[in-house]
C-alpha cells in the first residue's frame, strides 16, 4: 500500500483530484466499455475499453493487477497497434499515445490475462498540463519548495499520470528515482512513425544517460513535445489525507555531470556539494 506523502500534499498536485471508481461485474470481453479520461475502472476479467484522444497531448492507457494483466491498443476498426506485457504479477502495464503527432481518434484498450479471474484496475489519462524545467538560480536546493525544481506526481487513487514537456534535443534533467520504477520519459522520433505509440518495455530506459547518487539523468534525443509518465506498481487506494508519490526534476548542469542536486530530497542539498 502506498502511504500519504506530505510532499505531494504540499504541492497540492494530482493526489487531491477525485477519481471515479466503477466496478464491473465479471463478464467476457465482448462489448467495449467507455473509459473516460481520468476514470479508473475495476474489473475481474479482461475487458475492452473505448478510449478517446480528443486533445493534442500525450495520453496513456494503463492496467494494474495482483495477477499478470496485459494491455493492448487497437484502432477504431479493430486493427492492432501496440501492446504492453511481460512485467508479471502486481505490476502495471501501459501503452502511451503521442497525439501531438497522431490524429485525434478513438481507440480500444483491451486488457487480458491467462491467469484466470483477478481484480484489475484500468485507467486512461490524457495530459492536461505542461511541465517546465526551471533554469537553476541557486547552487544546491533547499527542499520541496525550491523554485529550481519541477515535479511529476501520481495520486494514490490513480494508476497512471502524464504531463507534456517541451524539450530540445540534448536537454537533460535529473530525477530522484531509479529507472523503470515509477517514472518514464516518453519520446517520439518525429521522422519515425513507429515511435508515436510507446509501451512500458519500450521505454523502460528511454532517455536514460546514467544513474548517480540515487538519481537518474534523462536526456532528450529529439526536439519536440515529450511525455512525463508515472505509473503505480500498486493498486489504487484512497488515503486520508489524500496521498501519493512525487518525484523532483532538476535541470542538468554540465559543469557537474555526476551531481544530482535533489539527491537528498525532500531535504536540502547544501551548495557546493
Amino acid at each position: 500500500m502506498r502511504h500519504p506523502s506530505r510532499f505531494l500534499r504540499r504541492l497540492g498536485a494530482t493526489a487531491a483530484a477525485a477519481t471515479a471508481m466503477v466496478t464491473l461485474l465479471p463478464q467476457a470481453a465482448v462489448a467495449a466499455v467507455v473509459l473516460d479520461d481520468g476514470v479508473v475502472l475495476q474489473s475481474t476479467t479482461g475487458t475492452d475499453h473505448l478510449v478517446t484522444a480528443d486533445r493534442p497531448a500525450w495520453a496513456a492507457a494503463a492496467v494494474h493487477s495482483t495477477s499478470n494483466y496485459n494491455i493492448s491498443l487497437f484502432d477504431q476498426w479493430g486493427g492492432w497497434l501496440a501492446s504492453s506485457y511481460g512485467y508479471g504479477s502486481n505490476r502495471s502495464e501501459f501503452v502511451a499515445v503521442n497525439s501531438h503527432l497522431l490524429p485525434l481518434a478513438s481507440y480500444e484498450a483491451r486488457t487480458s490475462t491467462s491467469y484466470g479471474p483477478a481484480v484489475a484496475h484500468t485507467q486512461w489519462r490524457q495530459s492536461h498540463t505542461t511541465t517546465t524545467l526551471p533554469y537553476p538560480a541557486n547552487d544546491g536546493v533547499t527542499g520541496p519548495s525550491d523554485p529550481d525544481l519541477a515535479f511529476a506526481a501520481l495520486g494514490s487513487t490513480q494508476v497512471v499520470s502524464i504531463s507534456d514537456i517541451h524539450l530540445k534535443a540534448g536537454e537533460a534533467f535529473w530525477v530522484d528515482t531509479a529507472p523503470d520504477t515509477l517514472f518514464f520519459l516518453l519520446e517520439s522520433n518525429p521522422y519515425d512513425n513507429t515511435t508515436r505509440l510507446r509501451s512500458r518495455h519500450q521505454h523502460a530506459t528511454a532517455g536514460v544517460v546514467r544513474t548517480a547518487q540515487g538519481c537518474t539523468l534523462y536526456r532528450a534525443n529529439h526536439s519536440g513535445v515529450h511525455g512525463l509518465l508515472m505509473v503505480a506498481d500498486a493498486a489504487p487506494v484512497a488515503t486520508t489525507p489524500p496521498g501519493g508519490t512525487a518525484v523532483a526534476l532538476h535541470r542538468y548542469d554540465p559543469a557537474r555531470p555526476y551531481t544530482c542536486p535533489q539527491r537528498n530530497f525532500p531535504g536540502p542539498t547544501p551548495p557546493g556539494v
